[in-house]
This record gives structure tokens, sequence and C-alpha cells, in this order.
């Protein structure tokens, strides 16, 4: 008799990374990528293993003191993670519990929802909507966190999946609905990196109850390194240890041979946004005039990034519109019940450009033929 599943298993948190994992690149003209592609190796120097030490004596300090040096502040209030999932995860575990209230962002990177839940907090969901220009409004997560005993605000900035950027009132305003209720603002801004570094708004700068998570992954395509981290507001330095307490329990360190490699990215930057440049120099001008002319969706492109959100219209079924076009069109998109947006779908677009406005091409057939099917 083979072994069953546990009694009581729960359904999956994290369905999207199931979708992304089997069918997100299966396509051959992908529009499902939000970051950049990996770049070649040896722009990080040579291949060789750099280190197999213990990452605490000098890898680890090393790279938390050069990303404190990057963002201005005291080493004290940088932890380094594993990715921006792993700083949400240690965040989550030190803060998300019952009698807690989250409130998070819909539409909205899966993980902001499934965390509070998981973790037995009471999850709390204030809507970003395409008409409002994916605005947050201060008002509602008042709303939501009233009469909390502790309340936390928990969004991305650029946000995911429309790549719309909150200003720093904005911020300002979210943090001090968060410390009305005893809590914080977590923001998630992987997608910051995308922006000039003149241009960029972290919220650990504006509010003390505010930390920002960041990571190597999208900008600069060096996912499998598998790199974060998290700033601490200048208020929540005191909560280091027990951040730290949850991340030993989770992983204990990051690979040494990730941080070397992540210190070598950090002296490539130069490099490295060359490439993010040059994509968006060429790829983003013609997906901007498609979306602008293409009849059967609404949205804009954001300022900075490689994605958009699309309200497609006349559509409430996306998952079967995106099944639809992979199977018939050979395009892959997010669908965006994914992001507790059923009727849009999340596009990216950093194919190269012919590749891109092949994509494109098929996309528009693609909806055109759903629509008669």
């Amino acid at each position: 008799m083979g072994a069953q599943p546990p009694s009581g298993a729960r359904e999956l948190a994290f369905p999207y990374m199931l979708f992304a994992r089997t069918q997100g690149m299966a396509a051959p003209f992908p529009l499902t990528q939000s970051g950049m592609t990996p770049p070649d190796a040896a722009l990080l120097g040579e291949p060789e293993l750099p280190d197999l030490g213990f990452a605490g004596a000098e890898a680890l300090p090393s790279l938390q003191r050069r990303l404190a040096e990057r963002f201005g502040v005291a080493a004290e209030r940088v932890v380094v993670t594993l990715g921006a999932s792993g700083a949400m995860h240690a965040l989550a575990l030190a803060w998300f519990r019952p009698g807690v209230r989250v409130a998070s962002e819909v539409p909205s990177y899966e993980p902001l929802r499934a965390l509070p839940r998981l973790l037995g907090a009471d999850a709390r969901l204030v809507r970003r909507s395409l008409d409002s220009g994916w605005r947050i409004d201060p008002a509602e997560v008042r709303r939501e966190l009233a009469g909390a005993g502790s309340g936390h605000v928990f969004l991305t900035n650029p946000h995911n999946p429309s790549g719309a950027l909150l200003g720093a009132e904005e911020l300002r305003e979210l943090a001090a609905e968060a410390e009305r209720a005893g809590g914080v603002l977590i923001s998630n801004e992987i997608y910051m990196e995308y922006a000039p570094a003149e241009q960029r708004v972290h919220a650990f700068r504006l509010a003390p109850n505010a930390v920002s998570i960041g990571s190597l992954t999208k900008a600069y395509g060096l996912g499998a390194l598998r790199i974060g981290w998290l700033v601490l507001g200048e208020g929540l330095a005191r909560e280091r240890l027990a951040i730290e307490d949850t991340l030993w329990l989770a992983w204990v360190d990051p690979p040494t041979p990730a941080l070397r490699l992540a210190l070598r990215a950090l002296d490539h930057m130069v490099e490295l946004r060359a490439r993010l440049e040059r994509l968006e120099r060429e790829s983003k001008p013609p997906f901007v005039d498609w979306l602008a002319a293409a009849e059967d969706l609404e949205g804009t492109a954001p300022d900075h990034g490689l994605i958009a959100f699309p309200r497609v219209r006349e559509v409430g079924d996306t998952r079967a519109l995106a099944r639809h076009l992979a199977r018939e069109h050979g395009v892959g998109v997010v669908p965006g019940e994914f992001f507790g947006a059923p009727g849009h779908l999340r596009l990216g677009f950093g194919l190269p450009p012919e590749r891109l406005l092949e994509a494109l091409e098929r996309l528009q057939q693609g909806l055109r033929s759903f629509r008669k099917a």
C-alpha cells in the first residue's frame, strides 16, 4: 500500500507557483516573465566556485555592510535573506499570528494574501483598480484595520502585477495608518530596481515603522542566486533579532557562494543595468504602442519595469483565455485569477523586440479567436 497524504491536508497556498513551474515558460512565445533573463555568468567574473566557508564568518556580514552602504543606513538595519520571498516569509513569521490583522492589497502577488491566512492572522483585502490608477485609498486601509489590537499593511511597490508606483506621500499615509493600528508597513520593492536610482521610493526612508524588501532577481536576472534583503525603518531596528530568529529557524544562512556572487553583482551594476536599459529602450516602445491600439484590452504600461496588467474587455474567465492562447496560438500569459483579479492578464514584455512583436501579434489573434470560439 502506497503512502497516503496526511488527513486534513490544506489546499495549495501558492498555486501561481505551480503554474509558473509547469506552464509559465511552456509556450513558444512566453509573455509570462516579470523580470530580466539571466545574464551570461561570465559578466560576474571567473565561473569557479568562489567560497565554501562559513557564511557568517565574513561573506554574510560583508554583503550586509555593502547593502547598508548602498542604502545609506547602519548595517544593523539590513538583513540578507533567501530572495525577497525569504524576506516576506521571515517578516510574516515574526509579525503575523492569530489576533493580528493584516491589510493586503488586491490584485496582488499571492503570498501577500496567503501568508497572513497561513499563519492565522485576520487577513483583510484593500482593493486597487485600473480605474483608480492602481492607487490605494488610506481611508479603506483605516477601515480595515479599525479595532485591531495590532494591524499591519502589506503591499508591493511598484505594484505586482500592474507595475504602478506609489509616491512618497502615499507611502507615508499608509505607514501612518499602520502606526495608528500599532503595526508596520511592509513594502515589497523588488521592482523598484527597474527605476533609475534617483527616482526610487523606499518605504524605510519615509517612516520609522516601515520595512523595504528587495532582491537581485527582477531587474538583473539573478534569481538563481536567491539573494534578497530587507531594510528596516529606524524605529524597527530593535526587531532585527526577532526577524533573524525566524530566518535561522527556516534556513540559518544563505549559501556562501551566492553571497560572494551577490557582492560581485553589486560590483557590476553598470553592466547589469545596461542590459535592462537596452531592453527597455528596444522592447518597451513597441509594447506601449501595441497596447494603446489593442481594441480588446484596457490598460497602460508603467513608467518603469517590464510588466502590465490590462483588463480584457468582456472576458471574465482569463484562465480559459490563457489556456486558449497557449494551446492555439503558442503565446503564454498569466491569468488575473492568480492575482485575485479575474478578467485581467499580466503581460511581461521583456522579450527581444523581434520575438515580442510576433508574440503580440499572436496574442491579438488569440483574443479575437477566443471571442469567436
